[in-house]
């Protein structure tokens, strides 16, 4: 979210689900909804892990803090 806050931008894409007829979570924390996704993924759904791309940190209020979704699949993998 860089400086961006994070429930605000949860509202802008809210109304973009909403009435689709597509179930959603709403997990504000990404570690913790990249878990959630792994535990409830049934056989044959796809987890798309977009919006990091390269990057190996998320930056909040100009801070940088180590986050690679390998690593946290690979963990969490590694875990069950």
């Amino acid at each position: 979210p860089r400086t961006e806050d994070p429930e605000a931008i949860i509202a802008d894409i809210l109304p973009g689900l909403e009435g689709s007829g597509t179930p959603y979570q709403v997990i504000c924390d990404r570690v913790e909804a990249i878990h959630w996704a792994m535990d409830h993924a049934q056989p044959g759904d796809v987890i798309a892990l977009c919006g990091k791309g390269h990057e190996t940190y998320q930056e909040v209020n100009h801070e940088k803090h180590h986050m690679d979704e390998r690593e946290i699949v690979a963990e969490h993998l590694a875990g069950k």
